[in-house]
């Protein structure tokens, strides 16, 4: 097997990554690095120290952009998002087989991944050079063959790591909290205006709010409007996140097109409820059932699946395609 080299323009490890509020991108690509380094050779490229831990070697790489990859041949490179630190690398040393690892919806243009390289012209090179893309849900790879209609597109779903998620049986669940987790600018807006609807039910009812990292400094007047919020802010402690997610009867979705929606796997994975917004195409119609969506521009819709899950909170889990032992050989079998 040759040697799998992953990049990515981060800092941190598998392990020091765990309990930080951090986006879950990063933490799955370590872990999934962490992984696959029992069954195959493998160093990451990262903004950190030079180390070895357990079976993954770390190497120190400032810029980012260019690992001496003039003196790596015949390897696998998995760059994390930005397609135009791919191509430059493929420039200067083409001996090696190079795959993007994308997490992102991308819109019409995105400089922030691709560069000074328009959407075309990264869809001519990686159809030219056989560069292949991996995306996070079947519907993140229809959004990116809009993009990039040449290339070779492979789903692969994000990986749940269930000895980091650890669900407690021991604990009750408050049937007048849900919670939603995400970035405010991804549909908060929606959760409020059901929230408001709702507490003029039920005075019990109260909007839990958890924020990445990312978003410290964004706060909403729980007053006047939103007396039934409460603001916990971000949550680095995985086991204080667990508790917290299934001490609530749900958790609602975005109203975004997310390319798979990792929050709400764990969520399911805990045995938690999502309640989802069928009216946003997303990753995450791929794995919460049915039954539990509802059009969020409908507030009388949400409510109603609201008292429905009080009176009676379904059993959930997540499907088991979605935990390693079905998600690992996939990317074996890529890189191989």
């Amino acid at each position: 097997m040759s040697q799998v080299y992953f990049i990515i323009n981060y800092c941190d490890n598998h392990t020091s990554i765990i309990n930080k509020g951090s986006g879950a991108s990063e933490l799955l690509f370590y872990m999934t690095a962490y992984e696959l380094s029992k069954h195959i050779p493998v160093i990451v490229f990262n903004r950190d120290t030079p180390q070895k831990i357990d079976s993954l070697e770390y190497k120190f790489l400032p810029d980012n952009i260019n690992p001496n990859i003039e003196n790596i041949n015949n390897s696998v490179i998995v760059v994390q998002r930005h397609m135009d630190h791919l191509i430059n690398l493929h420039k200067i040393n083409p001996s090696n087989k190079y795959i993007l690892w994308s997490h992102d919806y991308l819109h019409e243009s995105f400089p922030n991944l691709s560069g000074s390289y328009s959407p075309k012209e990264v869809n001519e090179y990686f159809n030219k050079h056989n560069i292949t893309i991996v995306s996070l849900s079947e519907f993140h790879k229809k959004n990116l063959l809009l993009r990039f209609p040449d290339v070779n597109i492979v789903p692969i779903h994000y990986t749940l790591f269930s000895e980091i998620y650890k669900k407690n049986q021991e604990i009750e669940y408050d049937k007048n909290k849900i919670i939603f987790a995400s970035s405010w600018g991804k549909g908060l807006d929606k959760v409020l205006r059901i929230g408001r609807e709702y507490y003029s039910k039920n005075n019990q009812f109260k909007l839990v709010l958890i924020k990445p990292c990312y978003c410290d400094g964004w706060n909403v007047n729980s007053n006047g409007d939103y007396p039934f919020i409460e603001q916990i802010g971000s949550i680095e402690n995985k086991d204080e996140y667990c508790e917290l997610l299934q001490r609530c009867l749900a958790v609602f979705t975005t109203s975004y097109p997310e390319t798979f929606g990792n929050v709400f796997a764990e969520a399911l994975h805990l045995g938690v409820p999502v309640i989802g917004d069928s009216n946003t195409d997303a990753g995450f119609h791929e794995f919460i059932p049915k039954e539990y969506m509802c059009n969020f521009n409908n507030p009388n819709e949400v409510i109603e699946k609201i008292e429905k899950m009080r009176e009676n909170r379904p059993n959930v889990s997540l499907n088991s395609n979605f935990y390693r032992d079905f998600i690992i050989p996939k990317w074996l079998n890529l890189l191989r």
